[in-house]
């Protein structure tokens, strides 16, 4: 699919190497002929709905809300001349060594509470703001947000869906979910206000905690961004990866 408005190529289904460079190949074109000068892909409208490709993997099996693609897609969108813009990845780690971490933030009243009826806007509302500064931000509605939490909302533990407090106030929160004995750390936003506080630490340890008291033996930081806060966290705890992912660009010559 392609989305004029934005220069996107959406997350297509390629059945194989030849018909699939066909299809990019007639993207590719009427972009161009739109007037783009730079097209992204693949990336189904925004970064909230399902984007990049798997471009490496260990081996082991895709966990749920992942992407999902042959590693040959990648060649396709090499050999018509798409670089790498942006690189992800997820890493993989044991539960049952982790403590819980000090409590002591620079003298602010940090609490984390799990989800309660109505915090679906709340976590939508630190969504807009949390997230406002990554690349390719698109504010979207609550009711938009709402219809892609929906197929989640049946996954949701009211002790893994938590939400940080400084003072009374919603400063972030973190949403986990469990796939068997394997506790799946999604997404997870600290307000700038309150960056820096080590809130994202402590937002990881106790949904650890929660996990390994809940039988978790693994545990997976998902789709973080190169560079992104998450991955130094997770390393402290020996991550190793698993996956790696790549959004991809194509910059045109008119």
């Amino acid at each position: 699919m392609v989305y004029f408005d934005k220069g996107y190529i959406g997350c297509f289904l390629m059945k194989d190497k030849e018909s699939g460079k066909k299809q990019l190949e007639e993207y590719i074109r009427q972009l161009k002929e739109a007037g783009h000068k730079r097209i992204i892909a693949p990336i189904n409208g925004s970064t909230w709905h399902n984007y990049r490709l798997v471009s490496w993997s260990n081996g082991d099996s895709a966990f749920l809300l992942e992407p999902q693609n042959p590693l040959w897609y990648n060649e396709v969108y090499e050999e018509l001349g798409f670089k790498p813009l942006m690189k992800y990845s997820s890493d993989k780690f044991n539960t049952g060594n982790i403590k819980p971490i000090e409590n002591e933030y620079k003298n602010t009243a940090l609490t984390i509470r799990g989800f309660q009826e109505g915090d679906l806007r709340l976590i939508y509302g630190l969504s807009l703001k949390g997230f406002e500064k990554n690349y390719l931000y698109d504010e979207i509605t609550f009711e938009e947000f709402n219809k892609l939490y929906q197929p989640m909302l049946p996954m949701i533990d009211k002790e893994l869906v938590v939400i940080a407090e400084v003072d009374n106030i919603p400063a972030g929160f973190i949403f986990a979910f469990m796939q068997n004995d394997t506790l799946i750390l999604k997404s997870m936003a600290v307000l700038t206000d309150f960056r820096s506080l080590g809130i994202g630490a402590k937002l990881i340890n106790h949904v650890l905690i929660t996990g390994q008291n809940k039988g978790a033996v693994t545990a997976i930081a998902a789709l973080m961004s190169d560079g992104n806060n998450s991955n130094k966290i997770v390393s402290k705890y020996g991550s190793e990866k698993i996956r790696e992912y790549t959004l991809y660009c194509l910059d045109i010559c008119l």
